[in-house]
């Protein structure tokens, strides 16, 4: 446990959701700074003052839905830089809201294509947001929303609802390298924007060889 994250569980763990005063404090955990401490627990949303010299630890239930509630949803909009979502949001995004995946209820990911050089921007700028990022591949344990970078040296953008994402013939493509995922999607893309256009004629053999057999051992 990092910061105040172990002493917050020992005040809980004390006081429970009881008010407690600064002498109090003192008194059971030992502390020659305990005002600046107090205070620093109010400013990171451990605690909360009840009337004057009077304090509550926060129920950890009011503490987990204020870490994990998501932050703005504008974010990106406030990037210098240029990116376009790609992947499954892309999907998302192309098929307007139709096929959602890619996420579980403990991971949110939001993937974006980033232009190489512009790597340590982003880093920083994710950091200052408070919001983690990593590079697509990266082996680390992810949760909640986190940002999936997809480093190139360049990219095309579109614009989509608003949304810049990348073009529909890659999402296409995205989705015929999985499509035993995203067979959904390539049916709704196709109706919407017919999308058998944008498909390479070897690719749309395979897709139709495909359609032919599933039609034959459908009941």
């Amino acid at each position: 446990m990092k910061g105040y994250d172990e002493l917050y569980a020992w005040i809980y763990h004390v006081f429970s959701d009881g008010e407690f005063s600064i002498d109090e404090f003192r008194a059971t955990f030992p502390s020659p700074q305990a005002p600046k401490v107090i205070y620093d627990l109010i400013a990171q949303g451990y605690l909360e003052r009840v009337n004057r010299g009077s304090y509550r630890a926060v129920g950890p239930r009011s503490l987990i839905d204020r870490l994990t509630r998501p932050p703005k949803e504008d974010i990106l909009k406030e990037a210098s830089k240029e990116y376009a979502y790609c992947a499954s949001n892309a999907v998302t995004i192309w098929t307007e809201g139709y096929y959602w995946t890619g996420f579980t209820k403990g991971f949110k990911p939001r993937h974006i294509k980033v232009r190489e050089a512009d790597l340590n921007y982003w880093r920083r700028f994710f950091k200052g947001e408070g919001v983690r990022s990593v590079i697509e591949g990266e082996s680390k344990t992810l949760y909640g929303l986190v940002y999936i970078l997809h480093p190139e040296e360049d990219f095309e953008v579109e614009y989509k609802d608003g949304f810049k994402v990348i073009p529909l013939e890659e999402v296409v493509a995205y989705c015929l390298a999985r499509e035993l995922v995203y067979q959904p999607a390539l049916e709704y893309l196709d109706e919407r924007y017919d999308t058998s256009r944008l498909i390479s004629r070897k690719a749309r053999e395979g897709y139709r060889k495909r359609e032919a057999i599933e039609a034959i051992v459908r009941p």
